[in-house]
This record gives structure tokens, sequence and C-alpha cells, in this order.
């Protein structure tokens, strides 16, 4: 598939289970402080059951027509059971609102801290708060021969935020942790070029600050059975997705980190 056709179309990441994201190639900076010269993008994901199908975070609202296409492409909305949101910042509830119109259907799920954000969300827009299930780690949800399992990794960055993972592919569904502001159509880790800075950078001014909620989640992760990782921005990790996260550690503790930097003098 050339890049051009992956700025239009939902991209299968594994079999059943479909980015169907947008890109920002032209954004300069992102809530003032960052400086994102390579754009972004706001990874969204549909995952496919025998008997459901999961989408996993919305778009920023300025893109729902990007979201809402690729998603047509892969679902329809009364196929939709579950709806997860695993963080409830605008860039990626945008499109929740126009979402649960479509599929009323759909419960949500969501950590038990963001109950009263989901409320604050829809109420500008006059909805009523969907039917929602707080979860915490170890809850599951069956999609028929799929299983997504949720994973408690509050306060990064925000305190609603947790982690998906789906257990039978090892794809752990993370938000904003292991993400960077880094756009490329070509969306996975091997294909977009060196974003190790932008990677960085975006740790250094997003996760630092939480550097201890960030181990806790660190050894959360790491036992699971780890194939890729889909991050709320940025580049899809599946070549060696471990990698990153053993960097995240070494970014949180600081004599790890002085090892690493003094090996590269």
């Amino acid at each position: 598939m050339s890049a051009a056709a992956l700025t239009d179309k939902a991209v299968e990441i594994a079999p059943g289970v479909h980015w169907v994201g947008a890109l920002d190639p032209h954004l300069r900076s992102f809530d003032i402080i960052l400086k994102t010269a390579n754009g972004t993008s706001y990874n969204a994901y549909v995952v496919r059951g025998t008997h459901g199908v999961a989408v996993i975070d919305t778009v920023k609202e300025n893109f729902a027509e990007d979201f809402f296409r690729r998603l047509e492409s892969v679902a329809r909305y009364d196929e939709i059971t579950t709806i997860v949101l695993n963080h409830l910042e605008p860039d990626h509830s945008g499109a929740l609102p126009e979402l649960l119109r479509r599929a009323p259907a759909a419960r949500v799920y969501l950590s038990t801290r963001a109950q009263m954000m989901l409320k604050a969300l829809l109420k500008p827009s006059g909805e009523k708060p969907p039917e929602y299930t707080p979860v915490t780690t170890d809850d599951t949800v069956d999609l028929g021969g799929r299983t997504l399992r949720f994973l408690h990794t509050p306060y990064l960055h925000w305190p609603d935020t947790q982690c998906t993972y789906l257990e039978e592919d090892g794809i752990l569904f993370t938000g904003d942790v292991f993400g960077c502001h880094f756009c490329d159509t070509r969306l996975f880790n091997d294909r977009v070029g060196d974003f190790r800075f932008s990677f960085e950078y975006y740790y250094a001014h997003i996760m630092r600050p939480f550097r201890e909620y960030v181990l806790d989640a660190v050894a959360l992760i790491e036992p699971l059975d780890l194939k890729l990782i889909a991050p709320a921005h940025g580049p899809i990790l599946h070549h060696m997705p471990r990698d990153y996260l053993y960097r995240y550690r070494e970014l949180a503790t600081p004599r790890l980190f002085n090892e690493a930097r003094s090996e590269k003098t």
C-alpha cells in the first residue's frame, strides 16, 4: 500500500484490528508548550470479535470526518458494542459525542476517575451520558474470540488514563503513553524513519513530571506478551515494541538514564 493510500483509508495493524485515526501534518504547537515540527496524529483503533466490535478512543473534533470515514470502511455502527476511552483529553474524545449518536447501543468503558470527565465532556452538547462501565486493572470485555483487558495507569498524564490490552494478539493500546507528536503516513515505527528525538521530547514534556507513575505502569506492562504498542499519538510500535518500554524505564530512573547516557559518550 502506498503512503498516499494510507492517508485515506483505515489501516490493518493486525488481523481484524485497524487504525482509524487522523493525521495532522501541519500542526506546529500543541498545548502551547510543545513544538510539533513534524505535526501529529490522533490514533484511534477498531477491534473486531465474533460477536462485537470495539472502538478504542476517537480523535480531535476538527478531524472527526476523517475518523468516521475510516471507521465506516471497516465496521457498521450497529456492530459497535464497545467504546473504550483510555484518555478523555479533547484530542482523543472530540468525536465521541457524534460517535455515541451514531452507535447508541454501544457501552462505554473507562477508568473510574474518568466518570465525571465524561459527564462534563457531554454536557455542552446536551447529550445524555451513555451506558458506561468504570473499569480497573484486570477487568475484561469479551468481544468473541478476543478479550480486552484493562490496566490502571493513572496520571500518564491525566488522572483518568488507562491502557487496554488485547490478550489474544498481544496488542497494547496505551493512550498518550509511548506516544509522540510525529506525523507520517507510513504509520509504523520501522517505516517512518528516525523519530527518537520526538519520542524523548514528548516524554520529557508530558511524562517526566509523573515518573513514579511511569515506573508503576512499566512494572504492570512488563509481564505482558507484548507484540505491538498502539499509542494515541505518533508511530505504531510493531518493531521491537519492548525497546520503548525499556526506554521509558531508563528515562524515569535517574541511575539507568545516566548509565545509558555514559555508554553513548
